[in-house]
């Protein structure tokens, strides 16, 4: 009973690991994932940032039963996550605000990996859309577009 629970727990691991990295690998251009420690400095263990930006982030937490993250041989039973943003105050300062946030138990791994390809589209269409409304350098001063046809008027 013992070792099916462990090896349930391992297979969850597993898939989330490999599916945050195919996730990574699936939004490249929009997307950068980080493995963090979230004892000593990190948001999480994994943390998806968008590139280019320092102002949001997506971060996955391990959580275990009856040991901690000094354990070598822990495994986690569930994962926290939580989406987030920085938001100026008053003060100049610009904390962390959790937008959403959640638990999910090992056995539903796949689920938590559908908030984390959500969040990730989202940083994609974000992306797209400032990129849509981003201007072009004007023309350089000596660059002519010369016009050829009949003459105007």
């Amino acid at each position: 009973m013992v070792d099916e629970h462990r090896q349930r727990l391992t297979r969850n691991m597993d898939i989330l690991t490999h599916g945050l990295e195919q996730l990574a690998q699936d939004y490249a251009r929009h997307i950068t994932m980080a493995e963090e420690d979230p004892e000593t400095f990190g948001a999480g263990h994994y943390v998806l940032y968008p590139h280019g930006r320092t102002d949001r982030r997506f971060a996955i937490e391990e959580r275990y039963i009856d040991t901690d993250w000094s354990d070598p041989d822990r495994l986690p039973a569930s994962w926290t996550w939580k989406a987030q943003t920085r938001q100026r105050h008053s003060d100049g300062s610009h904390p962390w605000v959790t937008t959403h946030q959640g638990v999910v138990p090992s056995n539903s791994v796949h689920q938590l990996l559908g908030y984390a390809q959500k969040w990730a589209a989202t940083v994609r269409a974000t992306k797209l859309r400032e990129g849509f409304f981003t201007h072009t350098a004007p023309p350089q001063p000596g660059r002519h577009l010369r016009v050829e046809g009949p003459e105007l008027p």
